[in-house]
């Protein structure tokens, strides 16, 4: 099979931008489409690697090693280095599955529309077909970040600014927790009261102020919420910042969200993992 340098430098920014989404959605690292462009541009051209003669074999570890490390900075940036390992190897076995399924079927179709050469796949497709696995390849991504936003879990921990005090306390994600405000869409992290009373000094009351026995205050307002044992009104606040770290990745989020006080005594906090993507 021949080579042509543009078609294997085309085709393998569509797999390399492909690699990039599923990393991003394995680690639940968010990613701007500009960056993922640029990123698998970058890996485009380094897969002009395929034409190293046998005599520079030795080149192609590191090459690929410094290829992988750019395309991992370009996309996502740099904020520390156990998460930047975290997404360089998720990229690798992403690579390897790719690479593996692309080697399987350059030996089933005996190297006629797909081959591999230096650890590099070139497949000789034609622009629809290229359009409709890549279509297929995002839907597939596309589920599977659904499934596992579902799942919610993990340990984070969530940063409150505001009033001039800095406060940090545990969170869990929970796909249960829908509660939203009505007019702003905005979720609600349902936080415990003594976090909010360090913050705020005093949560207002709900049942005093719908009897109108006590004042709400500037910023709180009240809310109706519904759970399955359970419904009411819960007290919210927007605080000027929020910040939500996962405390295995060590990557921090902004949320536009509000604060809630639990009705009920909880250790921790609960948001959706939704507020994450």
């Amino acid at each position: 099979m021949y080579i042509y340098a543009d078609i294997l430098i085309i085709i393998n920014i569509y797999a390399d931008f492909l690699l990039i989404k599923s990393a991003a959605a394995i680690t639940h690292s968010p990613l701007k489409t500009g960056r993922a462009v640029a990123a698998a541009v970058i890996g485009g051209f380094f897969s002009l690697a395929i034409f190293l003669p046998k005599g520079l074999a030795f080149l192609l570890a590191p090459l690929k090693l410094i290829s992988s490390a750019v395309i991992v900075l370009t996309a996502f940036g740099f904020e520390n280095l156990p998460c930047f390992f975290r997404r360089m190897v998720i990229f690798y076995i992403c690579a390897f599955v790719f690479g593996g399924l692309g080697t399987g079927l350059a030996y089933l179709t005996g190297g006629r529309f797909i081959t591999a050469r230096n650890g590099i796949i070139y497949a000789d497709f034609s622009m629809p077909a290229l359009v409709i696995t890549s279509i297929a390849a995002s839907i597939c991504i596309g589920i599977y970040k659904r499934i596992s936003d579902c799942g919610g879990g993990g340990s984070y921990t969530v940063i409150v600014s505001d009033c001039g005090r800095t406060m940090s306390f545990k969170a869990m994600a929970d796909t249960g927790n829908i509660l939203k405000d009505s007019f702003t869409g905005k979720f609600v992290i349902v936080c415990p009261k003594d976090v909010l009373i360090g913050l705020y000094g005093k949560i207002p009351d709900c049942e005093s102020v719908a009897a109108g026995k006590s004042s709400m205050g500037k910023r709180w307002r009240i809310i109706p919420y519904s759970t399955v044992s359970s419904s009411g009104m819960i007290a919210v606040i927007c605080p000027m910042e929020v910040c939500i770290k996962n405390d295995e990745t060590g990557h921090i989020s902004r949320a536009d969200v509000y604060l809630g006080a639990a009705q009920n005594d909880c250790s921790e906090a609960v948001f959706n993992p939704k507020i994450l993507i």
